[in-house]
């Protein structure tokens, strides 16, 4: 299994045990990908999840710059467009999970760009 997938899994598993409704997982059109997209109450979610296996690039949430939001924003608003839900209420987080000897510590950012 792809390093990635098995973060998502990992990040999936997380945000269920926290409620969270998933919704969708790997979301693509032209403008990008979504990692996972659900629900926390009544606010929709759209996820990044970074994994890595070391700090050597720094952390995962590093990797989330200000190109990567706009990609990311872009692709939630065509999601919210087509799935009818453009004036529900949303937000992006970041999950960044980091392995270290089969161990996975994960770090949930909320609201990345509150």
């Amino acid at each position: 299994m792809k390093l990635g997938n098995w973060g998502e899994d990992i990040a999936e598993k997380y945000l269920k045990n926290k409620g969270y409704l998933i919704i969708e997982r790997n979301f693509r059109c032209r403008l990008g990908e979504i990692d996972i997209i659900a629900m926390d109450g009544a606010e929709l979610v759209f996820i990044e999840v970074k994994t890595r296996q070391n700090q050597s690039y720094g952390l995962p949430c590093e990797a989330i710059n200000a190109v990567k939001v706009r990609h990311i924003k872009r692709t939630a608003a065509y999601y919210a467009a087509i799935h009818a839900a453009d004036d529900q209420d949303s937000r992006l987080d970041v999950i960044e999970i980091l392995t270290k000897e089969g161990q996975a510590y994960l770090h949930h950012i909320e609201n990345i760009t509150g």
